[in-house]
């Protein structure tokens, strides 16, 4: 008997150091879940204007940017532009002095800058559904004068909402999106996830004394245990490795082609179709582009499922009375990374790809706001 309690003993022991360990290693590493994958090349910008911040690139900072703009119901007002996108938004490939993203240049080169408040929201992989979501959190806070949405096939792959946007899950925004289907359907997989936070677990417990009792605990040990503080990044770190051993395991490398998983494709598409159909019914334009890709090596897509897509966009856009622009060959192959191995990033170009994609939206965009088509 003591032998057994010897070694269950021994056990526990060692897997305390082993944690104890994986906490040291993880807790010394600094990754920026919104930033692994962009490479080292990448540069994460922002924008602001006079002062005033006009693109968000993670959960936590679209938050604060929608809190600090001014109510739907304020006049007068610029026109509003709701741009949505994936990190090519908001990364720029071997960053130089005068290097802008492309939400400042469809603002710079408008005839009336100050006239127009171009609101760039990206996350990394984002996917329709998240388009979605943030559409309704926007269209909540700010009266929306013309919507412009980034089409990303390999985007297609992700399903559902990542855990850090519970926080623009008000109620009003719930209560929208409970009015359709589509909706209906990404809050309900949203409360099935197993990743769930604290804060989202205690929303339920709101008017009770326990909620505040949690709250207050979670905070707490935040301040005395940084590695509690620190779980979101923890998380990141683990899934980090994860994804690369994955990758490792599998032998999949930037340019593996890889088919389409039908089923996320499918929500993916039927919420870009929700979002169509609800600027449709308020009288708000949309462009959508097929995001640029570099075209000097070959695609990492199936060509016959890409075309499809292609296809399938086309018509459903049209279908919505909303303008698709392709952009996929837009952006010439000296605007990209450079190639390192196996290492080739497809999706992130270099500044001047930036005004290339504002120069190509801009006249369609100003043919919207004035009322044409």
């Amino acid at each position: 008997m003591l032998a057994f309690l010897d070694r269950s003993a021994a056990r526990l022991l060692l897997a305390v150091v082993i944690a104890a360990l994986a906490l040291h290693v993880y807790g010394n590493r600094r990754i920026v879940a919104e930033d692994f994958a962009l490479g080292a090349e990448n540069f994460h910008g922002h924008e602001d204007w006079n002062g005033t911040r006009f693109t968000a690139s993670s959960p936590k900072e679209i938050a604060a940017l929608l809190r600090e703009l001014p109510a739907a119901s304020s006049t007068p007002r610029p026109a509003t532009v709701l741009w949505l996108g994936n990190s090519q938004l908001h990364a720029v490939n071997q960053f130089k002095a005068g290097d802008h993203l492309a939400p400042y240049w469809l603002r710079k080169d408008w005839p009336c800058p100050d006239c127009l408040l171009p609101l760039g929201v990206s996350l990394p992989n984002a996917s329709l559904q998240e388009f979605l979501v943030l559409y309704h959190a926007a269209s909540t806070r700010v009266a929306i004068d013309a919507v412009i949405v980034a089409a990303v096939f390999d985007d297609l792959r992700e399903d559902g909402l990542r855990p850090e946007l519970d926080a623009l899950l008000t109620e009003e925004l719930r209560q929208r999106l409970q009015a359709s289907e589509v909706g209906r359907g990404i809050l309900e997989r949203t409360a099935q996830a197993s990743g769930a936070t604290r804060s989202a677990e205690n929303v339920g417990l709101e008017g009770f004394v326990q909620k505040t009792f949690e709250d207050r605990l979670t905070a707490g040990l935040g301040a005395v245990w940084p590695l509690w503080e620190k779980r979101p990044e923890l998380r990141a770190h683990l899934l980090t490795d994860l994804y690369y051993l994955r990758n490792h395991a599998l032998g999949i490398k930037a340019t593996s082609v890889r088919p389409m998983i039908a089923p996320r494709l499918e929500r993916n598409m039927r919420a870009l179709e929700a979002l169509l159909s609800d600027c449709r019914a308020r009288g708000i334009p949309v462009v959508v582009y097929i995001a640029p890709i570099r075209h000097d090596l070959p695609l990492p897509y199936d060509a016959r499922e890409y075309s499809a897509w292609k296809t399938r966009l086309q018509t459903l856009v049209h279908e919505h009375h909303a303008r698709l622009l392709n952009l996929e060959s837009l952006v010439p192959p000296q605007y990209w990374g450079t190639q390192q191995g196996d290492q080739i990033d497809f999706m992130h170009f270099q500044g001047s790809g930036h005004r290339l994609v504002a120069e190509a939206l801009n006249p369609v965009l100003r043919r919207m706001l004035s009322g044409q088509r």
